[in-house]
């Protein structure tokens, strides 16, 4: 990806931040389902590593033969839950942690190394235009949010 959408900075964003709080307003709507997400995204990486031990260890195949790997075990855990859909791996909490002094540019043997170069301007225009698209999403989901919930009146409650 040529850019990163990030949630909104000094707004509520973990997910037992809302427990019994109602959403007052699209940046905090766009950080709940953000949040929403990514404790999705975590959970099933969780499955997949503890189904498939080769995706725990430190990536020393080149990167297309890692992608591969990666499509492969997706493949495979969605043939075994098709197949057996009471398979106790698809039915727990999975989180995994962060890696710790993982080194993550290291460019031996064909790991890609994946820092980009760039000059400040195009570093900054990167970050405006990524921001205007999240801003973008962010409007559209308040208005489905809206029509959805409350008959179509958009106008945020804590603004």
């Amino acid at each position: 990806m040529p850019g990163f959408i990030s949630p909104y900075r000094g707004v509520r964003y973990h997910l037992n931040e809302y427990k019994g709080r109602p959403i007052n307003n699209r940046q905090e709507l766009f950080n709940l389902r953000y949040s929403s997400l990514r404790s999705k995204i975590e959970s099933t990486f969780g499955v997949l590593k503890n189904r498939f031990k080769i995706l725990f260890a430190k990536p020393y195949y080149p990167f297309s033969t890692q992608v591969d790997i990666v499509i492969e075990c997706i493949i495979l855990h969605n043939y075994i839950a098709i197949e057996d859909p009471g398979d106790e791996l698809l039915h727990e909490d999975n989180f995994i942690e962060d890696d710790v002094g993982e080194i993550a540019n290291e460019d031996e043997d064909g790991v890609v190394d994946f820092s980009q170069t760039m000059t400040q301007r195009e570093e900054r225009d990167s970050r405006n235009e990524w921001r205007l698209k999240r801003d973008q999403i962010t409007v559209e989901m308040w208005h489905d949010y809206y029509n959805k919930y409350h008959g179509g009146d958009t106008t945020d409650i804590g603004m």
